[in-house]
C-alpha cells in the first residue's frame, strides 16, 4: 500500500510506508485493531529532519499490544532506542546486532575524465597514499581554469553527456575488474532513464545468460498470444 498503489489491503501481511500506517492511526482504520506484528525496515529514518516525526508519532500511537521488530544498519544508538521503547510500550525490546561485514569496504576514486579506478582505502582499512596521489593528479589537471570556462558555455547539454559517457565508463571498467554487480544511486527518475540507455549497446552478459534471457521473453510472447486468442 502507497499513496498511489493498493493491491490487496485484506492480505494477512501489509507492506505499506510509515505515512499510510500514520494514516490508519489517525483515522481508526479496521487493520490497526487486527495487527500483531509491525516490521520497521531502515528506522534510522527517525533521524530525518523531514521524515523522523512521521515514525516517531507512528511508533507512539500503535497499540501497546502489538509486537515489533526494528531494522537498521546504521543507528548508532540501538540500546537507548530499545530502552525508548520499553519505556513508551511497557514491554521488553531485544537488541541483536553483529558487527560482521560480509563484503570488505574498499574506497576507490574515479576521477571524471580519468582513465581508471584508484584504490584509497583497501580491505583492511589501510590508506594508498601512491594511490591517492594519483587520483588528485589527474582531478587538478581536470580542473584546468580555460576547460572550465569553455564547458560553463554548453554547461546543461555538455554536462548530461559527459556524465552518461562517464557512468558508462565506470560501469565497463567495474565489469572488466570483476567488482560487479554494482548500485548506481542516482536522485531523478530521468537521470536513471538516461545512464540506463546510455548501457544499452553494452554486452555483460555470457551465453548461457543469453540463452536464458532468450527463453524467458519467448514464453513471455507465447504466453501473450495465447491470451490474445
Amino acid at each position: 500500500m502507497t499513496g498511489d498503489v493498493t493491491i490487496n489491503e485484506t492480505a494477512s501481511c501489509i507492506v505499506m510506508t510509515t505515512e499510510i500506517l500514520r494514516s490508519m492511526l489517525y483515522n481508526g482504520s479496521e487493520i490497526v485493531r487486527e495487527m500483531a506484528w509491525v516490521i520497521f525496515d531502515e528506522v534510522h529514518y527517525m533521524r530525518d529532519k523531514e521524515r523522523g516525526v512521521v515514525w516517531e508519532e507512528t511508533i507512539i500511537l500503535l497499540p501497546k499490544e502489538v509486537k515489533y521488530c526494528f531494522l537498521s544498519a546504521t543507528i548508532p544508538n540501538s540500546r537507548e532506542f530499545a530502552e525508548w521503547i520499553v519505556k513508551i510500550k511497557q514491554q521488553p525490546c531485544s537488541v541483536v546486532y553483529t558487527d560482521f561485514r560480509p563484503t570488505p569496504l574498499m574506497h576507490y576514486i574515479f576521477p571524471t575524465g580519468g582513465s581508471g579506478l584508484h584504490l584509497v582505502v583497501d580491505e583492511h582499512g589501510k590508506f594508498r597514499d601512491a594511490n591517492f596521489a594519483k587520483a588528485v593528479a589527474v582531478l587538478e589537471t581536470d580542473l584546468d581554469l580555460g576547460k572550465i570556462v569553455e564547458e560553463k558555455k554548453n554547461k546543461k547539454k555538455q554536462q548530461k553527456m559527459t556524465m552518461q559517457q562517464e557512468m558508462k565508463k565506470l560501469i565497463m571498467l567495474i565489469v572488466d575488474k570483476g567488482l560487479d554487480p554494482c548500485i548506481v544511486f542516482s536522485f531523478s527518475k530521468k537521470e536513471c532513464e538516461q545512464y540506463s540507455m546510455c548501457l544499452k549497446t553494452c554486452d555483460f552478459n555470457n551465453e548461457d545468460e543469453k540463452a536464458q534471457i532468450d527463453q524467458i521473453y519467448q514464453n513471455a510472447i507465447s504466453t501473450l498470444s495465447e491470451d490474445d486468442q
